[in-house]
């Protein structure tokens, strides 16, 4: 299996500070105020992890990825971020080349990050939705019956899981 590395949006590149602005038309633009600070608070929590683990951040979440069974290759995004000081892509792809091959997790370790990372019920959703009302946008659009029968069927309730507390 191949997965997305989640990045948190940049935030485990070192790119993101609280406050910056992000550049016109960013999708990211249209998270909740405060999401850069909100994410910031728990890649502090996880840092110490990856310390003692020799991992820089990204290489934190891409070993993460990797720690679970099914999954043989991993998919960081390569974003070049707007401003100063921010690394270039060539710099992130050396981080992620130089990449353990060992995994260096251990189980309590990546249970640990699942727990300091689930953000479940924090924000609306991408996709369809039971709360989205009105034309369709790109990013959202009204949950049909077909799609909530699909959750159904994978444990889904679209009523509690897939909208924001």
């Amino acid at each position: 299996m191949i997965t997305r590395v989640v990045d948190y949006g940049g935030l485990f590149w070192g790119d993101l500070r609280p406050g910056m602005e992000l550049a016109e038309g960013d999708h990211r633009a249209f998270r909740p105020q405060g999401w850069i600070e909100a994410g910031l608070e728990k890649l502090a929590e996880v840092a110490p992890i990856g310390e003692r683990a020799g991992l820089t951040p990204i290489q934190l979440a891409c070993q993460w990825n990797l720690a679970h069974p099914a999954v043989r290759c991993v998919v960081p995004t390569l974003i070049q971020e707007a401003g100063e000081g921010a690394p270039s892509i060539e710099e992130k792809r050396a981080d992620l080349a130089a990449l353990p091959a060992e995994q260096r997790l251990s189980g309590e370790d990546v249970e640990a990050i699942r727990a300091i990372g689930d953000n479940t019920g924090c924000m609306a959703l991408k996709g369809a939705s039971p709360e989205h009302q009105g034309e369709e946008r790109p990013d959202r659009w009204p949950l049909s019956e077909e799609l909530a029968e699909v959750g159904r069927r994978w444990g889904l309730d679209a009523e509690h899981d897939l909208v924001a507390t």
